[in-house]
C-alpha cells in the first residue's frame, strides 16, 4: 500500500524542506513526484519548491533572476526549469554541427555565428532568459576538465560563448552611453570590458561591486578609529547609498574631513590590502581587466584609478580621471561647482605609485617626459567615463600585440581590435586595423564595408578620404578572394615511408619539445625561402621525407622533418588552443581525432593503434 512509505506518514511541510535539500536532483523530485497521487500534487504543484531547486542548479543565475523578477511575475518556476534543459538539448545540436562546417577555418566570422541568434535574443522567438542560460551552459562546457570533455565542442563552445556575450554586451554599452552623466559610473564600463575580454569567465557586475563596497567600509573603519567625530557617521545611510549609484557633483565634506577621507583610503588600498602598480609585467591584460585588479590587487594607473575613484565617491569625495599622454592620474580639488572654482588648485592622486599627492612643487617626471605634466596640463579637462574606456580598449590592443604567449593570442588580438571597434565605431584607423585582422584571416567584411559606405557619404565626415582609401583596399582583397578556388579536404593516402599518424605524442629530438602530429606530407612541402632558412637540406633524409604539422606544448604549430621525431616515452597533455579543432578527446597515450580529422586521413588510426600498443 502506498500509505505504509515511510515519507508519506510526514506532513507535507516535511517532505517539502526533504525535497528542497541540495543533495537532490531533480531527477530524484520527478521521481518521487510521478510515484503516487498525494505526491505528484504536491511536487508538481509546488512552486517555491521548483524555485529552490533551479537556484541549486543555477546560482550563477540568481542575480540576473533577481532582476528579471522585479517587473515580472514568473508563474510556473518549473517551466523555467524545463525551458532550461530544452535550451541545453538544442545549443547542444547546433555546437554539434560546427566541426563539418567550419573545420577549415581558425577564426569565425559574425555572419557565420548568426544562427545562433535565434538561440538566445528574445525578439527573435528565444525564451526571455535564455541567453544566461546558454552562457552558462557553455561555460560549463568549458570548465569540464580536459581529461572527461570533448575537446571539439569544448573549442567551438569557447567560439560561440564569445560570440554570444559580445553581442549582449554590445547592447548594454549601447544603453550606456546613452545614460546621462550622473549615471555613467567608471567601474560599470570597466567591468564592460571585463566581460568582453573574458567571454569564458563568469564576470559579474555585482561581484565588482560587492569588492569595492568592501573597500570603501574598511576605509570608513579605519576613518572611525582615527576621525570618530567625522560627519560621515551621522550621514543617512539611503544618501550613502545614493553615492554608490550616481556619479556626484562634488565633495560631501570640509576640505580638511575630505582629506581625512583619502587619506584613510590610501591607508587601506596602499598598506592594508596592497595595491600596487604593476611594473613588472606592465601590458599584461590583467591589468586592465577590474575583476582581476580587485583580486590580484595589481594593475595599471587607469584600472587602478577605477578602483580609487569608486571607492571614494561611495565615501562622499570627488574624483576625476585625467588622461595624460604617457600617465593617467586622478585629480581631485577642494571644490568642484563653486562659480570661482578655478581658484582651487588641482591635486593629483598617482595611484600607480602609492597613491601620492601630486601638486605643482612635487610634480616629478612621469614616463620621459621633459616637463611636469601638471604643470603642462594644469587646465587639462577630465576624461568622460566614455574617453576612459576608450583607453582602455586601446591598452587592450597594445598588450595583446605585445604578449608573447601563443595560446588564443589571435583570439586575444581580435577581441581587443573588435572592443575598440564598438567604442570608437567611426574611427579609420581602428576600422583599418581590423579589416587587416579580418582579411588575415578570411573574415566576412560586410559590416565594415557598410561602416565604411557610411563615413564615405556623409558630407560632414572628416574621414571620407581614409574611408574611401579603405573601401578600395577591401574591394581589391574581395575580388581576389573571389577569384581563388573554393578550399577542400584532400584525403590523404599512406605509403611505407610514413612512419607516424595523427594523434600521436611526440618529441622533437633536437629541441625537445613535446607536440601532437595533426597533419603529414609525403614530402617538404613548405616555401623554397623556409626550406633554406631551416636547413632543411642539411638534414639526412633532407625534404625528400614525410614531414608532419605538429601542435607544441608552446603553443606554437611548427612543421618538423620526420627524422627530428620519436615516440614520447612519456606522453603527455599538449597545452595548444587549437587542439579541439582537430581532436575530440586526450586518453593519456594519444589525442583522438574528431570525425573531420579522422576522415581526411583514414588510414592512421590502424597504424597508430599498432605503434601504440607495439611501443606503449
Amino acid at each position: 500500500m502506498a500509505e505504509d512509505v515511510p515519507i508519506l506518514l510526514l506532513p507535507n511541510e516535511i517532505i517539502e524542506l526533504i525535497l528542497e535539500d541540495p543533495q537532490l536532483t531533480f531527477w530524484d523530485v520527478v521521481n518521487l513526484g510521478i510515484s503516487c497521487k498525494r505526491l505528484h500534487r504536491l511536487v508538481f504543484n509546488d512552486n517555491k519548491l521548483w524555485r529552490t531547486k533551479f537556484f541549486q542548479r543555477w546560482s550563477s543565475l540568481r542575480e540576473v533572476y533577481m532582476d528579471y523578477e522585479k517587473q515580472h511575475k514568473i508563474e510556473s518556476w518549473l517551466q523555467e526549469v524545463q525551458s532550461s534543459f530544452s535550451s541545453k538539448k538544442t545549443l547542444m545540436h547546433q555546437l554539434s554541427l560546427m566541426p563539418a562546417k567550419f573545420y577549415k577555418k581558425q577564426e569565425l566570422s559574425h555572419s557565420e555565428l548568426k544562427d545562433f541568434e535565434v538561440l538566445f535574443r528574445p525578439e527573435k522567438g528565444a525564451h526571455p532568459m535564455a541567453y544566461h542560460f546558454h552562457v552558462d551552459n557553455l561555460i560549463e562546457i568549458i570548465e569540464e576538465p580536459t581529461v572527461q570533455s570533448d575537446l571539439t565542442i569544448k573549442y567551438y563552445a569557447s567560439k560561440v560563448v564569445r560570440y554570444m556575450k559580445q553581442n549582449y554586451l554590445n547592447d548594454e554599452w549601447q544603453k550606456y552611453i546613452e545614460l546621462p552623466p550622473q549615471k555613467q559610473l567608471l567601474e560599470v564600463g570597466a567591468t564592460i570590458v571585463a566581460q568582453w575580454s573574458q567571454p569564458e569567465k563568469r564576470v559579474s557586475y555585482s561581484h565588482v561591486r560587492e569588492r569595492l563596497d568592501d573597500i570603501a567600509q574598511y576605509a570608513k573603519e579605519i576613518l572611525k578609529e582615527q576621525y570618530p567625530l567625522h560627519s560621515i557617521f551621522s550621514t543617512s545611510p539611503k544618501i550613502i547609498e545614493q553615492w554608490k549609484n550616481t556619479n556626484i557633483d562634488d565633495n560631501q565634506w570640509s576640505t580638511a574631513e575630505t582629506k581625512q577621507v583619502i587619506a584613510a583610503l590610501c591607508e587601506v588600498m596602499f598598506n592594508k590590502l596592497g595595491f600596487h602598480g604593476n611594473s613588472e609585467m606592465y601590458y599584461s591584460s590583467e591589468n586592465s581587466f577590474i575583476d582581476r585588479v580587485l583580486e590580484l590587487k595589481h594593475g595599471i594607473p587607469i584600472t587602478l584609478a577605477i578602483v580609487f575613484e569608486s571607492a571614494c565617491r561611495r565615501i562622499g569625495v570627488k574624483c576625476e580621471p585625467v588622461s595624460f599622454p604617457a600617465h593617467f592620474l586622478l585629480r581631485w580639488k577642494e571644490r568642484y561647482t563653486d562659480d570661482e572654482d578655478d581658484k582651487f588648485e588641482n591635486f593629483y592622486i598617482d595611484v600607480f605609485n602609492g597613491g601620492k599627492f601630486l601638486t605643482t612643487q612635487s610634480c616629478p617626471r612621469l614616463g620621459g617626459i621633459t616637463k611636469c605634466p601638471i604643470k603642462r596640463y594644469n587646465t587639462r579637462q577630465a576624461a568622460t567615463p566614455i574617453e576612459v574606456v576608450e583607453r582602455m580598449a586601446h591598452n587592450l590592443e597594445i598588450a595583446s600585440r605585445q604578449r608573447t604567449h601563443l595560446n588564443g593570442r589571435a583570439a586575444r588580438l581580435r577581441s581587443a581590435l573588435e572592443l575598440e571597434h564598438m567604442v570608437r565605431p567611426l574611427d579609420t584607423n581602428v576600422i583599418l586595423h581590423l579589416a587587416r585582422f579580418y582579411m588575415l584571416h578570411q573574415l566576412d567584411l560586410t559590416s565594415l564595408v557598410s561602416i565604411l559606405t557610411y563615413i564615405e557619404k556623409n558630407p560632414d565626415s572628416m574621414a571620407r578620404g581614409p574611408a574611401n582609401h579603405i573601401l578600395q583596399m577591401l574591394y581589391d582583397y574581395e575580388r581576389h578572394m573571389n577569384d581563388g578556388a573554393e578550399e577542400t579536404t584532400e584525403v590523404k593516402k599512406r605509403t611505407p615511408e610514413v612512419k607516424y599518424a595523427i594523434g600521436m605524442i611526440m618529441k622533437h629530438q633536437r629541441y625537445e619539445y613535446l607536440c601532437v602530429i595533426t597533419g603529414w606530407d609525403l614530402r617538404c612541402e613548405a616555401s623554397p625561402e623556409w626550406m633554406i632558412e631551416m636547413g632543411v637540406e642539411e638534414l639526412h633524409g633532407g625534404s625528400n621525407q614525410p614531414f608532419y604539422n605538429v601542435f607544441a606544448d608552446d603553443a606554437s604549430s611548427r612543421y618538423a622533418a620526420q627524422e627530428n621525431l620519436v615516440m614520447a616515452v612519456q606522453p603527455g597533455w599538449v597545452d595548444h588552443f587549437e587542439m579541439g579543432r582537430y581532436f575530440c578527446r586526450f586518453n593519456g597515450t594519444h589525442y583522438v581525432p574528431n570525425n573531420e580529422k579522422a576522415k581526411e586521413y583514414p588510414e592512421d588510426a590502424e597504424v597508430r593503434e599498432s605503434l601504440l600498443s607495439k611501443y606503449l
